[in-house]
């Protein structure tokens, strides 16, 4: 029989499906695809939603929600009544109610289905907390801010609260209060590389990938661009609303620097897969991460990668990235220079960035997983 755990597939089949959140939990199925049936836990489905092979599934129906600035209500209204059903967890922070699945524990990977009772939540990162105003304040995101307080009460009452990296533990304990004998660090891995589709873009360029939104920090890297070395364009890719990619490209003509920018938009992974490989390097310039996807896909690809100065991308980068100022646009134009006319550093830099990136495993996260989940089912 499986684990006793229920893990949380649905956002597979949402739009944290291409997000963060997505990645991880792929991840998490495939580590845990490598261990034993009896260590590997139920998943809990959308209905429709395609069952990964190797697992037991239970399957849960709520609609699809097309407002993207209000909270979905389903997973709150129909997705824990069917997780307290499945798991023997009831609302409250209380433990199992005693039927049969009352030593199951559930695994939350999203915060808008965290259940009360015997919980597992993996919290990827507190940014919004950390930035409220720019990501929860004013009127128009109360529903939101509403919302996430839930989120912030439920963490504080689960058994076990993983997180990624070590920042993002102590932002629980610090920012959200969460007792530190409950919160535990399991680092992830990158996500299984895809066979690169398509040539690189055109020329000599470095690669900033993913959304923009505030802590992303994507204004710096315009600004290195366009004091590096000439020749050398930033190529931009990723999930962009309208109203903030029009915001970044003021920004660049600003800054100087809308001649030598590529946007590229939001790209299927393996043609991202390409031009990532024929970057000079990542940039990844945020002012704040949970952990650090970017910095290991680009070093698993034998990509160089300029990270900022931050603890979560030091925790993942170690000795094999270059670690640059949250704030001054200088020594990161002089690190794109250099780079560009070394290619002996280049080199360097990818067989280091390669072997770091070998130090992380989703089967080491799932072995952790499973510990979690036979602590929490105790």
């Amino acid at each position: 029989m499986p684990a006793p755990a229920l893990l949380d597939a649905t956002p597979l089949a949402s739009a944290h499906s291409t997000r963060g959140i997505g990645a991880a939990v792929r991840g998490m199925i495939h580590g845990l695809r490598r261990l034993p049936a009896d260590d590997r836990p139920r998943l809990l489905l959308r209905d429709g939603q395609e069952a990964p092979d190797g697992f037991e599934v239970a399957r849960v129906h709520w609609p699809t929600w097309p407002l993207h600035r209000l909270p979905d209500p389903w997973p709150l209204a129909r997705g824990e009544r069917a997780v307290r059903r499945l798991a023997g967890t009831r609302t409250g922070d209380g433990d199992g109610d005693g039927g049969d699945g009352g030593h199951v524990a559930f695994h939350a990977v999203q915060p808008s289905l965290i259940p009360g009772g015997r919980t597992i939540v993996t919290c990827h990162d507190l940014i919004p907390l950390a930035y409220w105003p720019e990501y929860l304040g004013g009127a128009g995101r109360m529903a939101e801010a509403l919302a996430y307080r839930h989120f912030l009460r439920r963490l504080r009452g689960a058994r076990l609260v993983l997180t990624p990296s070590r920042e993002t533990a102590d932002d629980a304990i610090r920012l959200a209060a969460v007792d530190p004998g409950r919160v535990r660090v399991v680092p992830w891995a990158a996500p299984d590389p895809v066979t690169p589709e398509g040539p690189p873009a055109d020329g000599r360029y470095v690669l900033v990938a993913g959304a923009i939104e505030p802590h992303k920090n994507a204004g710096l890297a315009l600004e290195a661009i366009a004091g590096a070395a000439p020749g050398v364009r930033l190529v931009m890719a990723g999930p962009w609303s309208p109203r903030r990619a029009a915001r970044l490209r003021g920004h660049a003509a600003r800054v100087g620097a809308d001649r030598r920018v590529e946007w590229l938009g939001l790209l299927p992974a393996a043609r991202l897969a390409a031009i990532r490989a024929g970057a000079l390097a990542v940039l990844v310039p945020s002012r704040k991460e949970g952990f650090g996807l970017p910095v290991l896909e680009a070093m698993a690809a034998g990509v160089p990668v300029l990270a900022t100065d931050t603890p979560a991308l030091r925790e993942v980068g170690g000795d094999a990235a270059t670690y640059l100022p949250v704030t001054d646009p200088g020594p990161w134009s002089r690190a794109i220079t250099e780079l560009a006319e070394d290619p002996d550093l280049r080199e360097r830099r990818a067989a280091a960035g390669r072997e770091r990136a070998a130090a992380f495993s989703w089967e080491r996260t799932a072995v952790e997983l499973t510990r979690a989940y036979r602590d929490a089912a105790a």
